[in-house]
């Protein structure tokens, strides 16, 4: 049961959709008799996702940040709905320097001139969740100092509450939302959410990056850990320009090319090799700095990849290359299924999109578009996508804009191709096969040690004549909608045979009554059959909605 005082902007929520246009969507989740003192002003129109943008923006934040994460999930919307939600603008108006002067007072635990030379009024840029501003430290260097805005989590928290109550009464009686798992994708943008707020999160992978960091063209600004808290960031302030347009007319066409290769190069070593990648490196990200290097910038949307993950990932690439329909479907189904899978039809459909790349070269194909497809003809058969992966897409797609922008003879496709070599070297390098072997032995030793004592309770169970069979039935939703429409028929039925056979009764006792006559026994015997009568078509309309 959904307690009204969790849910009281839940009604406002459905509503503002409603507006938009999404009455027969929030139909179709369930939703539309579920939440109380809704409005239900606006007809349902054919809505894409500039209409879903709009509802977005309207809805504060929280939404906006759901739009900006919906945007990624090209295994669930098309172009049509994603490309929309990915202009979605994070940009909201600048606090005061007051609260923000007492914001970084208190996280710092002293007063701003005590470990501050300067800090600048004017911010750098306001976001809907922090606000960013140039300040100096006592031994002169410059910094960014990120601060959350004040009252912002409880708005937050409060919304994705209700987000999380909206999706259970969802998947409680929507096909669709059991279907593209709603709830999963609420947890996961949660999380997510979760981790941009984290100021020390986003400093630790910020610190990662910079560690593993090869590459002389890139630069990814310091860290200061000493200042930084939860709700406050403090990095080293680099001076540069953001990579757009005009910015990178200006740079000499040899420079560029070697630009585009570096960013091209860094982008692929933090997937296929570090593990560790920035997940949002579009323009805005990138500054270009005095000394002509990149500068990197903003790690609150940052990537993991495990080993594992990231031979998953390498062998579907390696498959794309070789043009492997077989190899890339079983590879696609390790990513996991939300239901039994056609393996025969996944294969085919794959087959069929990988036609369309049969006559055009590796280096010729956009690596970030063609992942964003893979991944909406994995979504067409209900195969969850990790995030992790779906973030590589996303990476891959922006930096692919940028590196193109540069250098349009720069492809990252053909850098896949020259890179195979050094991943393949080292899944086979001695201390990464010694590594894997270290944690096969260990797997095997506990399955040895496991092993006969299963064994001897199994002989023990077979000598007794007690042997034990266990088995997990997973019920197919198609057939127990059907067997509850059988059920509610049967229960149907015995109602109106015992309604025939009560008012059966009813009128041979008023047959032997005259309505004239002194007793009552005649009214009240007809008393009982309107109501009696009413009472049946109450449960009749019950049943019949339940059995629609």
């Amino acid at each position: 049961m959904v307690k009204i005082g969790t849910l009281r902007r839940a009604p406002e929520i459905v509503a503002v959709f409603a507006k938009h246009g999404f009455a027969g969507y929030i139909k179709d989740l369930g939703l539309a008799e579920k939440i109380p003192f809704t409005r239900w002003g606006a007809k349902e129109q054919n809505v894409k996702g500039e209409q879903l943008r709009r509802a977005l923006e309207e809805l504060g934040p929280t939404f906006m940040k759901l739009g900006q994460f919906l945007s990624t999930r090209t295994d669930l919307l098309p172009p049509s709905w994603t490309e929309p939600l990915a202009k979605l603008q994070n940009s909201a108006p600048a606090m005061p320097f007051d609260a923000i002067k007492q914001i970084v007072e208190l996280e710092a635990g002293q007063p701003l001139d005590d470990w501050l030379i300067y800090m600048e009024e004017m911010p750098l840029g306001a976001a809907s969740i922090g606000q960013v501003h140039r300040a100096a430290l006592k031994d002169g260097t410059e910094v960014a100092i990120k601060i959350r805005r004040p009252g912002i989590e409880p708005v937050i928290r409060n919304d994705v509450s209700i987000l999380r109550q909206l999706a259970s009464i969802a998947e409680r009686n929507s096909e669709l939302a059991r279907q593209i798992s709603l709830k999963a994708i609420i947890d996961d943008f949660a999380a997510a959410l979760g981790r941009e707020m984290n100021y020390r999160m986003e400093a630790m992978e910020a610190a990662g990056v910079r560690d593993l960091m090869k590459e002389k063209r890139i630069y990814v600004p310091r860290i200061f850990p000493e200042w930084t808290t939860e709700r406050m960031l403090v990095m080293e302030f680099v001076n540069g320009k953001s990579l757009r347009g005009e910015v990178i007319a200006g740079i000499e066409v040899e420079e560029r090319r070697k630009l585009a290769r570096a960013l091209s190069e860094t982008v692929l070593r933090q997937v296929f090799i570090d593990g560790i990648f920035h997940a949002d490196p579009h323009p805005g990200n990138l500054l270009l700095l005095k000394d002509g290097r990149l500068g990197l910038i903003d790690f609150g949307n940052t990537g993991r990849l495990s080993d594992d993950m990231k031979h998953l990932l390498s062998d579907c690439l390696f498959a794309l290359a070789d043009r492997d329909a077989a190899s890339l479907s079983m590879l696609v189904l390790e990513m996991g299924a939300r239901k039994p899978i056609e393996r025969r039809l996944l294969q085919r459909d794959i087959s069929r999109w990988m036609a369309g790349y049969l006559d055009i070269e590796l280096a010729d194909v956009q690596m970030g578009a063609m992942l964003q497809e893979l991944f909406t003809v994995a979504g067409s058969h209900h195969i969850t996508i990790p995030k992790d992966f779906v973030q590589v897409g996303q990476a891959f797609l922006k930096v692919e804009q940028t590196v193109i922008a540069l250098d349009p003879g720069s492809s990252l496709s053909g850098m896949v191709r020259d890179m195979a070599h050094e991943v393949l070297m080292g899944r086979i390098h001695p201390k990464e096969m010694m590594r894997e072997s270290r944690s096969f032995l260990r797997l095997f030793k506990m399955a040895a040690v496991k092993l006969p004592g299963i064994l001897n309770e199994t002989l023990n169970e077979w000598e007794g004549g007690q042997p034990k069979l266990k088995m997990h039935l997973t019920a197919d939703e198609n057939m127990m909608r059907r067997i509850e429409r059988m059920a509610s028929l049967i229960v149907l039925s015995v109602i109106m045979l015992a309604f025939s056979i009560i008012m059966a009764g009813i009128f041979v006792s008023m047959g032997n009554q005259s309505p004239i006559s002194d007793s009552n026994t005649y009214h009240i015997a007809l008393l009982t059959a309107v109501v009696m009568t009413i009472l049946f078509m109450t449960v009749l309309y019950l049943m019949w909605r339940k059995i629609k």
